[in-house]
């Protein structure tokens, strides 16, 4: 049976050249070799030789990365960042 509704966040990385987030995040950053933002209880930052945003919305986020370098994920908690997201 096919799911009608995600409820739960889920975070997808396709063969290290693409990144799709699905649920309430909050973005931080951008520029043309890096993004960072704060999914559920996770600080994300993605570098690359190139980063594209390819759709930006409420709770959807998806980006291409071309020679993916890092993808570095953090525990908020060990950051002092607010429990909520949205």
């Amino acid at each position: 049976m096919k799911k009608l509704f995600q409820l739960t966040p889920l975070l997808e990385l396709s063969q290290f050249e693409t990144l799709k987030i699905i649920g309430p995040y909050r973005f931080l950053h951008a520029d043309a070799t890096s993004c960072a933002f704060i999914y559920a209880d996770y600080h994300i930052t993605v570098r690359g030789k190139s980063v594209d945003i390819n759709a930006i919305k409420e709770e959807m986020l998806h980006l291409s990365i071309d020679d993916l370098q890092e993808l570095h994920v953090k525990m908020t908690k060990d950051m002092g960042v607010s429990d909520n997201v949205e």
